[in-house]
C-alpha cells in the first residue's frame, strides 16, 4: 500500500486519478523537503527540487475531497488529506511561498513551495488562489501584507455566498422521497459490512458514485498517509458496534 514519508515518494498513478476527479492545479517553481541532522533534530538542510521539462514539472493539486497533492511528473511528494489536518498541520504564507510544518506522533516534518509564474505578481497571485482554498479546511498564518488581500477576497466571498443563499431560500424545493424496502439496525448493517458475502437491503445499495469515480476516489484515498490507520480503525468500530 502507497504511503507518504521522508525517504520513498509513493506511486504514478495518483495524478491521473486525481484529474478524474474536480481539482484545481497550480505549477510551482520548486518544492524543498527539511531533511534533519543525524545527530541533532534541530540541525539539518533543505533539499530541494526544481520545476523542469527533463525531470518533471512541480504541481500543486487540491481535490474536491479534500486531498492535497504535490507531484513532480508522476511521482507524489506529498499526499494527505486536508480534513482535520488543522490538529496537525500548520500552513504559513510569505509572499510567494507557503511553508508546510506537521507533528504526527512526536516526529516533524516540514516543507515549502515557491509558485511558478511569468512574474512576481502572477506566481504571489497563484500563491494567493492557493491559500484561499486552503482555508477553505484550516487557518493559514499569512505573514505579508498579502493578508488584507485574503481578508477581502474572503470577505467577498462571504457576501457572494449570503446572496446564493437568500436567492435559493425563494425557489421551491421539491423533495423525492424512495421508501426502504428493508430496514436494519446500526449492529445489523455493521455485521454485514465486515462479512466477506453479504447482500443489503435495497435501501442500501444505491450508491451516489458511479463505479469509475469510486475507484478514482479510492486510489485517491491511498495516497493519504493516514488512510490505512482510518480504515483499520474502522474496522475496529465496526466490530465495537455488532458486539454492543
Amino acid at each position: 500500500m502507497a504511503t507518504c514519508n521522508d525517504d520513498v515518494p509513493v506511486t504514478e498513478w495518483s495524478r491521473d486519478s486525481s484529474s478524474c476527479l474536480s481539482a484545481t492545479e497550480w505549477p510551482l517553481r520548486r518544492y524543498g523537503r527539511f531533511m534533519s541532522g543525524a545527530l541533532n533534530t534541530a540541525s539539518g538542510s533543505w533539499k530541494v527540487l526544481e520545476s523542469n521539462e527533463e525531470s518533471g514539472f512541480l504541481v500543486l493539486t487540491v481535490v474536491i475531497s479534500g486531498h492535497f497533492f504535490i507531484s513532480k511528473g508522476k511521482e507524489v511528494l506529498e499526499g494527505f488529506s486536508l480534513i482535520d489536518a488543522s490538529q496537525w498541520l500548520k500552513i504559513v504564507r510569505k509572499s510567494d511561498c507557503i511553508l508546510f510544518g506537521s507533528k504526527i506522533k512526536n516526529k516533524h516534518r516540514m516543507f515549502r513551495v515557491q509558485f511558478a509564474g511569468d512574474s512576481k505578481t502572477q506566481s504571489e497571485e497563484r500563491c494567493s488562489e492557493c491559500v484561499q482554498k486552503l482555508a477553505e479546511y484550516m487557518p493559514i498564518q499569512i505573514m505579508d501584507a498579502a493578508r488584507q488581500e485574503l481578508q477581502q477576497s474572503h470577505k467577498q466571498q462571504l457576501e457572494d455566498e449570503s446572496q446564493v443563499r437568500d436567492a435559493e431560500q425563494n425557489l421551491p424545493v421539491q423533495h423525492t422521497v424512495s421508501p426502504a424496502q428493508g430496514r436494519v439496525t446500526a449492529a445489523e448493517l455493521a455485521q454485514d459490512l465486515l462479512a466477506s458475502n453479504f447482500a443489503l437491503p435495497l435501501a442500501y445499495q444505491q450508491s451516489v458514485w458511479s463505479a469509475e469515480d469510486l475507484g478514482n476516489f479510492i486510489r485517491v484515498c491511498l495516497l493519504d498517509q493516514s488512510f490505512p490507520a482510518f480504515v483499520e480503525e474502522v474496522e475496529k468500530q465496526l466490530k465495537k458496534i455488532t458486539e454492543g
